[in-house]
This record gives structure tokens, sequence and C-alpha cells, in this order.
């Protein structure tokens, strides 16, 4: 799991020596208190590694889906006071270099297009949009677009074609929580303790291990924000044409020096 940077822009996507103790879960007071499971590779417990990997085996077996994030970035101003920023993105992506996310129902929304060769970004308040050279393979695009452009998508660490690797890289610990529900979905609740974050998954029970829950808290910041992704109407193995992630400039628009990463209309 990488470190979570703030930056204007968040596409949505696709965000530990022994085991840190998680606060008690207190479901009913007549809920037990379960033992510490036994630990595994990197303090995590087999149960949860078992999970994790299913999930995470399954995602990179996709290749194409679409998926709809509705996310929450945390932000804490200097008086201390946290400012929550919402937004809902449709996010679509063909393996193995095709990726296309944009923002809806936000006048300030921005939408990213990759499609193996280019990525474009399209801001709609300004009718404005920047191209640059990608490279050739979704990971490393991710990669490029994180440190050359500061465009941090935190739920994008599912979207790698080795997602355990990415996910697990800074863990010292996890576990399971418990069998929950999400919109009346079996889901089974893990969380990790990391080195600069900790975070948490709510993965669908059953042959189709997705992950309907994403939670990332930034431990290197002591007011210690989160960024929340809900994960919802996937679709896997979608039929998705290449034209889906060819970007055509809207009429009327004005190509930026750079890659825009921030987007608001002038007050």
């Amino acid at each position: 799991m990488r470190s979570v940077p703030h930056t204007a822009l968040m596409l949505g996507l696709l965000a530990i020596p022994a085991v840190v103790a998680l606060p008690a879960v207190v479901h009913t007071a007549e809920t037990p208190t379960a033992p510490a499971p036994p630990q595994g590779e990197k303090g995590v417990s087999p149960d949860a590694d078992g999970i994790l990997r299913r999930m995470t085996d399954y995602l990179a077996g996709l290749q194409s889906f679409t998926v709809q994030s509705s996310s929450v970035d945390e932000v804490v101003l200097k008086t201390g006071q946290k400012i929550q920023f919402a937004n809902d993105s449709l996010v679509s992506v063909k393996r193995p270099n095709r990726l296309r996310s944009e923002q809806v129902g936000s006048v300030n929304g921005m939408a990213f297009w990759y499609d193996g060769k280019t990525m474009s970004l399209y801001c709609r308040a300004t009718n404005t949009y920047g191209t640059a050279p990608a490279p050739p393979a979704l990971d490393a695009m991710i990669d490029a677009a994180r440190k050359q452009f500061q465009i941090e998508a935190p739920g994008a660490d599912l979207l790698f074609s080795h997602p355990y690797e990415i996910l697990t890289e800074q863990v010292t610990g996890g576990q399971v929580i418990g069998r929950e529900t999400i919109d009346g979905v079996p889901v089974n609740h893990l969380a990790f303790v990391g080195q600069d974050v900790d975070w948490q998954v709510w993965i669908q029970d059953g042959p189709r291990p997705l992950p309907l829950r994403f939670v990332i808290t930034t431990k290197t910041m002591k007011e210690q924000p989160e960024f929340m992704v809900r994960l919802s109407h996937w679709e896997p193995q979608a039929t998705l044409a290449d034209a889906t992630f060819a970007f055509q400039p809207p009429p009327g628009s004005k190509r930026a020096d750079s890659l825009p990463t921030s987007c608001a209309a002038s007050p």
C-alpha cells in the first residue's frame, strides 16, 4: 500500500512489529472477545491473507470491467478542522493498457483517458484538457501519473496487474474483523496495519470476491485523515470497445500546456 498524499484530483480509483491491536468492534453486548488470531507472513492472519489473495487474484484475472466509485477524501485545514470532499466516478478498465475514469454529477468534474499510448485529462468547468505520452502498460501508467503529474488515486492500487504485492508492500499486520453486510450483500471485513497507512477492505463473500468498500488512514500526519471509496455496480468481463478509451476533445475546448491536476471555474 502506497502512502497517500492529498492532491487536488482524486480519480476515485481505482489506497503494518507484531500486529497492532485494532480498536474493539462491538456489535452487541453479547459479542464475545475473540482470541488473537495466529499470525503468518508479515504478521497477517492466515484467514485474512487467504481472503485478500482470493480478491486480488480475482481482480487480476478480470480482462475488463466497469465499476462505479463513490469516494470521500478527507482534508485537514490549518485550524485542525476536517473537511470531506466527495465525488462519484465511473471507471472502465480493459487490460493490459486501457483505463477511463470519469467524475459524474459535478460541474467541476474531471475525466481521464488512457489508451496505451497517451493519457488525457479533461476539466468540465473550464472546458480545457491536457495530454501527455504514457507508458504502454497500465501499471507503469499509474506510477507515471503519480510521480510526474501528482495525480493520486489511492483506489488505483486495486487496478495493478498484481494488486496483492502493491497492497501489502508496507503491511506489518492484518486480521479479519468479521462478517458484515453492505447493501444486503455479505462481506468479509479485513483490517491491515502499515508503516505509513492503515487500511480496511470489505470483500464480497462467495464466488466473486469483489472489493465493495476501501478505507485508507494516513498515519504520517498527526490528524490521520482518511480516504474512503465505495465500489458498486461491478460488471466483470464487460465488453468494452477501444473507442471507449480514446479521448476526443469536446467542441470548443482548449488544450492546456500540461495535464491539469485541479478543476475549478474562475469566480
